[in-house]
């Protein structure tokens, strides 16, 4: 993978956390309330930091054994 390509994939990766963080925000809100959205948020960020780290590791090549 080009230097030019792997900017752009990590460039990506910026929009994950903060996108996931918001949509399950606002699935947990409209199912329970204020507190379903605190917990949906907490899912939300742990979800799209765990999918950084799969795409990170796809990028760099780490996850071929």
């Amino acid at each position: 993978m080009s230097p030019w390509a792997k900017a752009g994939a990590y460039m990506g990766l910026a929009f994950i956390v903060p996108i996931s963080g918001f949509i399950c925000y606002w699935l947990g809100a409209k199912v329970g309330g204020r507190t379903g959205g605190l917990i949906g948020l907490l899912l939300g960020i742990a979800a799209g930091m765990y999918e950084v780290y799969r795409q990170a590791m796809r990028i760099e090549g780490f996850d071929k054994k």
